[in-house]
């Protein structure tokens, strides 16, 4: 097996951000083709190299979305000037980062003793914006 050939199928894989299990393909069709044990060691060594780039560049993108998002939150929240209103930015700033299908902001009820839902993003249910909990759950 040809080193510039290695090198271009693992910056194909990351180029197409293939899934990790993908990076295991050049060294499956190396042995299928008969490699010897210093081509698959190589083989083996760009793999590694290659996932580090990859786990690099999903957590620069992460932190890219992340930035993105608190600067849009501010802007959001500068902007606005009702309660309510920056109460729903912030909880649905919270569900985009943290990538979830619902994010929701209780309060504590003193005289009931329990938290009651002030904020929710997500949830179309009545009965789940309803919902009381108890201290400490949720």
């Amino acid at each position: 097996m040809d080193g510039p050939i290695v090198t271009i199928q693992f910056l194909e894989l990351l180029a197409r951000e293939a899934s990790a299990v993908e990076f295991e393909g050049p060294i499956i069709q190396a042995r299928a083709a008969g490699a010897d044990a210093a081509t698959i060691e190589e083989l083996e060594q760009a793999k590694v190299e290659a996932l580090k780039v990859r786990a690099l560049l999903k957590r620069r993108a992460r932190r890219e979305a992340e930035l993105s998002a608190l600067y849009d939150t501010a802007g959001d929240l500068a902007a606005l000037r009702d309660l309510d209103a920056v109460l729903e930015a912030i909880v649905h700033r919270a569900r985009q980062l943290l990538a979830t299908d619902i994010a929701y902001m209780t309060l504590h009820d003193p005289e009931q003793g329990d938290t009651y839902m002030r904020v929710t993003d997500g949830s179309i249910s009545a009965k789940f914006r309803a919902l009381r909990l108890a201290m400490g759950a949720g």
